[in-house]
């Protein structure tokens, strides 16, 4: 592979081969070196320093390359199943550049995206910014007579980006090809990942498309969400409503007392759960930056390029998770790992869940249950390697935001407990789940599988005569012994569907019972009580059933 932009990729890649040696990656920088890059010998520059560890020097190497190279740490450290959870750590502690831009080449970027003067678009425009970031500033503006804030990208940045990501394919293709230990981690994939993650952020019509979604889930809540002017948004520039207030940042560093702390901590770690756990849609890089105080004491979101998503399925499976884990449940923990296909061999089920036990052991007393911990331990524990578990990537951001969260909560407020906020969310969703329209569309579902199930059968049944015919193999088959076949299997998926409705009432039921709300019935919530009645009336079914088809 050779670079194809000759004079301003020949220039960068000689400044990465010196920025590696400087922080003792010799060896890496000479398996980029090619013919056609002219670079003074790498041993005349700076020795490696023994007494900074391998990862610090990493993220060293990726915050002196630059905008696309701390964006790519920051998107490594969202994958510490792959990268290792210490180099994760220390990659999260990557601080973007802030270059400024002076205000003519704003103006220019302005004008150009709308096509007309500054002064035509906007009734004032202040010339200096009030933040700085990697990819683009913030200015102040009045609008219509509104004050807002607006996000312009700095000149050149895609075309800068686009260049860094061809030299990373490069390197990654390289050392891919002549580094043994590097094949494992998949670099070229890597690169491909972050290519897609960092071309949303540089499309600033995404995040404010973000940025309205959320408004929206959110509009009944306490937390804020800016407006966004559609209307005045392009992929290179951003313009919300100004947020009249300060950086989590700032309150933080306050005097104790200036702000409601406890309240803040609060309200923003129960929209954090909200969003994960009832919407599925969540702001996934919620450091201080990225959250304002108003008001002294209501918390806001800004900055909406990074967002997870979670399908109701996943949403399900946490909540169980969570549960699970603050009843210190490990052999239910254990399944539920197998049951979500992260634990792939039965046969280790027993060894993970001493492994288990002996986490949940560290996280448990008498009145504190600590869940952000365990998940967090779960995940960096050996156990993953050791039975080559892979989490998924949605379920380890969801880890890593509910870990910031939980880390800035406690900053606020040393009494801070995440398990308090993350529980009855866990527990309200699964007794949601059976909720009369819940349990309807999920009996459909079950309907239409064992449907599309039923009609799959005797084509499978046929194709599977066909090649036993094709193999000079033959079956004799009468049709009635077919249609009897069918008629069995159908019984048979109408009483498995029976068995998980039933289950289904029995587990709502029992949760139910829990709650100790509304009507009661022999010290029992009605609706629980009838739940357990109806669950065991259909068990009856089921058995005669079974009994009345024999064969079992």
């Amino acid at each position: 592979m050779k670079l194809r932009d000759s004079k301003q990729d020949l220039v960068r890649m000689n400044e990465i081969i010196k920025v590696l040696a400087k922080y003792g990656f010799e060896g890496i920088a000479q398996h980029l070196t090619d013919k056609d890059i002219k670079y003074l010998p790498v041993e005349k520059f700076f020795p490696q320093d023994t007494s900074i560890d391998m990862n610090t020097r990493i993220r060293l190497v990726l915050q002196d390359l630059g905008t696309t190279f701390i964006k790519l740490g920051q998107t490594l450290s969202t994958y510490p199943e792959l990268i290792g959870f210490e180099l994760a750590d220390e990659l999260s502690n990557l601080q973007e550049s802030a270059p400024v831009d002076n205000f003519n080449e704003v103006k220019k970027s302005i004008e150009s995206e709308f096509s007309k003067p500054l002064e035509d678009i906007f009734d004032e425009f202040s010339e200096k910014p009030i933040a700085s970031a990697s990819i683009g500033q913030v200015h102040t503006a009045y609008l219509n007579n509104k004050q807002v804030a607006i996000k312009v990208q700095h000149p050149n940045i895609q075309n800068t980006i686009t260049s860094d990501i061809r030299i990373m394919k490069l390197i990654a293709n390289t050392l891919n090809s002549n580094l043994a230990i590097t094949k494992s981690y998949n670099l070229p994939g890597m690169v491909e990942v972050f290519e897609k993650d960092i071309r949303k952020e540089l499309d600033y019509k995404f995040e404010a498309m973000n940025a309205v979604h959320l408004k929206e889930l959110l509009k009944d809540d306490e937390v804020y969400v800016p407006k966004i002017y559609l209307e005045y948004c392009t992929d290179k520039v951003l313009v919300m409503e100004y947020l009249d207030g300060v950086s989590l940042n700032k309150v933080l560093e306050a005097p104790k007392g200036t702000y409601n702390n406890e309240k803040i901590a609060l309200m923003g770690a129960d929209s954090f759960i909200k969003q994960i756990l009832v919407y599925g849609f969540y702001h996934a890089d919620p450091h201080p930056g990225n959250i304002f105080v108003l008001n002294k004491d209501t918390v806001a979101f800004v900055d909406f390029g990074m967002m997870g998503h979670l399908d109701k399925d996943l949403r399900d499976d946490l909540a169980k998770l969570f549960i699970l884990v603050s009843d210190g449940d490990a052999k239910l923990l254990t399944k539920q790992l197998y049951y979500m296909d992260i634990i792939k061999d039965r046969k280790y089920l027993k060894d993970i869940e001493n492994e288990i036990i002996q986490i949940l052991d560290k996280y448990y007393g008498v009145q504190f249950n600590d869940i952000t911990g365990v998940l967090k331990e779960l995940a960096q524990n050996h156990i993953l390697r050791k039975y080559n578990l892979v989490l998924p990537r949605d379920m380890m951001m969801v880890i890593r935001t509910i870990t910031m969260v939980d880390d800035v909560g406690r900053s606020l407020d040393p009494g801070f407990n995440t398990t308090e906020i993350l529980k009855p969310y866990a527990k309200k969703m699964l007794i949601d789940n059976f909720k009369p329209e819940n349990l309807s569309k999920k009996t459909l579902e079950y309907y239409i599988d064992t449907q599309n199930l039923t009609k799959k059968i005797p084509n499978s049944l046929l194709n599977l005569l066909n090649v036993l015919e094709d193999g000079k193999l033959k079956l004799s088959l009468e049709y009635a012994e077919l249609e009897k076949l069918m008629t069995m299997l159908s019984r048979m998926v109408n009483e498995l569907v029976l068995a998980i409705i039933t289950a289904a009432l029995l587990v709502g039921s029992s949760l139910i019972m829990q709650t100790n709300k509304g009507i009661l019935i022999m010290g029992y919530p009605f609706l629980g009580f009838v739940g357990f009645v109806f669950s065991a009336v259909l068990g009856i079914v089921l058995i005669i059933m079974i009994i009345r088809r024999g064969n079992y």
